[in-house]
């Protein structure tokens, strides 16, 4: 079954295809919520909202060739900012722990362990300083592994404005961490 076939069942209320929807999607968007959240229970309620919220706008769901996670993906970040908005003073997870925490796992020596840390809280830091949307286009295009092309559709932008968005940011981040290291700005 092809993606086009597969939001038709979504929209005809196939069972078969929502139990499917519900095996492929649902651990997704609770491994999505728990980097945002610190609750395994609150997640699991922005899953639950999104999941209504796609029930509730499938039948007026059109695929134009987007693949439908990155539709849902966006109904969820919109729960999660939903969220966010009622929670006063909650803050969100610190950018370190969005970022996989197995990619040093691969280093043996523990001196190349504690430079990478280091490192990497520097490259937290300075991504954590960025303004929006710069901030949330590195996530996702580096650490979601997301195409331009879905950034645009998830945060309402040009192509070429998030490719121009995306250099800017990586460019503020490399000026930031080679300030903070001493270093010249033209590294």
């Amino acid at each position: 079954m092809d993606e086009e076939e597969f939001v038709r069942g979504l929209q005809q209320a196939d069972e078969e295809t929502w139990r499917r929807f519900v095996e492929r999607f649902v651990p997704r968007m609770l491994a999505y919520a728990l980097r945002h959240v610190k609750s395994r229970a609150t997640a699991e309620d922005i899953a639950e909202d999104t999941i209504s919220r796609v029930v509730s706008s499938i039948k007026s769901f059109t695929y134009q060739g987007i693949p439908l996670d990155v539709w849902v993906y966006k109904i969820e970040r919109n729960a999660l900012s939903d969220y966010y908005r009622q929670q006063t003073g909650y803050s969100m997870l610190p950018f370190q722990e969005f970022m996989d925490v197995h990619s040093t796992g691969l280093l043996k020596d523990p001196y190349e362990l504690a430079e990478a840390a280091d490192t990497k809280a520097l490259v937290d830091e300075a991504i954590d300083r960025l303004e929006e949307p710069r901030r949330s286009v590195v996530r996702m295009r580096l650490l979601e592994h997301r195409s331009v092309r879905e950034v645009s559709f998830l945060l309402d932008l040009s192509e070429s404005n998030v490719k121009v968005l995306l250099f800017r940011a990586l460019t503020e981040v490399k000026t930031m961490i080679a300030r903070k290291m001493g270093e010249p700005d033209d590294i």
